[in-house]
């Protein structure tokens, strides 16, 4: 099974990609903020990462661009999905540069949201 890890600081976004996601039969765990993230990365064991990473560009404490910049610092290469509420070219430019491997604007459509999923954990 595949497993997600959603970060998004929005309850009824996290219970929505939550349900959606595991209808489709991915494995999901999520995060309230982008320390959260980076918490729980540190604290899971090999066979617990996650396949693919979905993050909120903006966030408490600390921001999905942040959490993307430290895990790519770092040498994760974990598959790493940014959305964003903002549409700006530059938010979507920074998350390119930093090393997204892809990005989506809210509202989310679901379909293209599924299909970059299945894209990016395909082995």
């Amino acid at each position: 099974m595949i497993r997600v890890l959603v970060a998004d600081d929005s309850e009824t976004i996290l219970l929505l990609l939550r349900t959606r996601l595991e209808m489709e039969g991915y494995e999901v765990s999520t995060a309230a903020d982008g320390q959260e993230v980076v918490e729980a990365l540190a604290g899971a064991g090999p066979d617990q990462q996650p396949d693919l990473i979905l993050l909120d560009a903006m966030m408490p404490r600390m921001s999905g661009l942040d959490v993307l910049r430290t895990l790519r610092d770092e040498g994760s290469e974990t598959p790493i999905l940014i959305v964003s509420a903002h549409r700006e070219e530059e938010t979507l430019n920074q998350a390119e540069v930093l090393g997204a491997n892809a990005c989506i604007a809210k509202p989310i459509d679901f379909e293209d949201l599924l299909g970059r999923i299945a894209s990016l954990t395909a082995s």
